[in-house]
């Protein structure tokens, strides 16, 4: 890794500015013009630091169901609440549940419980909300998640997850002497594609393949000496996983990164 690579560093607002005014350069050439601008080097930074965040261990990672996690409840584990029902709670990191769970048998009967040894899959449908804190910026997340997870017979030694993932953001960054400060605003559709996740959570915690995708639409402001600017970007970012702690991000087929699953971290690759 620290060859084909380098750690994105904290990210310093007079970073965040530049990435504002260069992206305002249009060919509107008012300050505040909301027209689209091709996403930058410093933008593609900011916008894989916000998913890294969300993936890692204290985000909402794609194999989450609130407290509880999608290989558990494979491998046979106690799934006390019951299925089918809206059911709400805190999970272990802060961020709020609601969600719904329907069981279904090989044949694609629904059940009215879960059954380790007849239930083949299982849909979700979950929203959380919470905090994800760093030392550079404070994110308020909603997310959506609307998931059909296949492999949950005794047989089979993996998951496979598709579905949807919708996510709402309002992020702030402000510099250490509040000479300056950046917010935006983040919605992005996405859709999980053949996300394959191992049963054994021990021996193989991460995702073994598969791909996120989503489309994102971010809304930036930015406030310092100078004034106020705001931009307007419209990217894509795409995550493929393979297996290790460490699955790559595409910021709009320019900008490759790395993300550290358990803590979030960034790390730019080579163009």
């Amino acid at each position: 890794m620290k060859s084909a690579g380098y750690r994105i560093p904290a990210l310093p607002i007079a970073l965040l500015v530049l990435s504002i005014g260069s992206a305002s350069c249009s060919k509107d050439t008012t300050p505040n013009a909301p027209r689209s601008s091709q996403v930058s080097r410093q933008a593609a930074d900011d916008i894989a630091v916000y998913f890294g965040a969300t993936l890692s261990q204290d985000g909402v990672p794609l194999s989450r169901v609130g407290a509880t996690n999608l290989q558990t409840i494979a491998r046979g584990g106690a799934f006390a609440l019951a299925p089918s029902k809206l059911h709400r709670l805190t999970d272990e990191v802060g961020f709020s549940w609601s969600f719904t769970v329907t069981f279904f048998d090989a044949a694609g009967a629904e059940q009215a419980t879960y059954d380790p040894g007849t239930t083949a899959r299982m849909g979700v449908v979950a929203r959380a909300r919470g905090r994800v804190s760093t030392a550079e910026q404070q994110a308020s997340i909603g997310i959506h998640r609307a998931l059909e997870v296949n492999g949950l017979l005794p047989t089979e030694a993996t998951l496979e997850i598709d579905g949807s993932s919708a996510d709402t953001a309002d992020c702030a960054f402000e510099a250490g002497d509040g000479s300056a400060s950046r917010e935006y605003h983040l919605l992005s559709s996405g859709a999980l594609t053949d996300v394959r996740q191992s049963k054994d959570e021990i021996n193989f915690p991460y995702p073994l393949s598969g791909t996120a995708r989503w489309e994102v639409a971010i809304d930036a402001r930015v406030e310092d000496a100078e004034g106020t600017r705001t931009a307007h970007y419209d990217a894509t970012v795409l995550v493929t996983f393979n297996g290790t702690r460490f699955p790559t991000i595409e910021v709009d087929e320019h900008y490759t990164y790395t993300v550290d699953l358990d803590t979030g971290e960034i790390r730019r690759l080579p163009s």
